[in-house]
């Protein structure tokens, strides 16, 4: 009796605790948005574009770069952030190439 009642209680609390992290989690009526992403590259340089960006938020180019000579990753750079529609980029230096492009996003 005294373990179905503990499991009783158990299970209410649980449930409490997954209808107030319903609650919380909730989306409010204005939600940040980025779409129409994508990346490219072009000889040394990499570059992210998004076609919609809403509500405060931004992405950026992320290009990992390698050393052409020995293989390995020797650095990352960055573009600017971009809070509109359009094109982030950044390059990588002479004796380097990409590794890889990737968009940072802020949403």
């Amino acid at each position: 009796m005294a373990d179905t009642i503990r499991r009783t209680a158990k299970a209410l609390a649980v449930g409490g605790l997954v209808t107030a992290g319903l609650v919380l989690a909730a989306p409010g009526t204005a939600q940040a948005a980025l779409g129409g992403c994508s990346t490219n590259y072009s000889g040394r340089t990499g570059t992210a574009k998004c076609t919609t960006v809403t509500n405060g938020s931004s992405f950026r180019v992320k290009v990992v770069c390698y050393k052409i000579t020995t293989g390995s990753i020797s650095r990352t750079v960055y573009g600017g952030w971009r809070t509109s529609a359009g094109t982030s980029s950044a390059g990588c230096p002479i004796g380097e190439d990409i590794d890889d492009v990737t968009i940072q996003k802020v949403i």
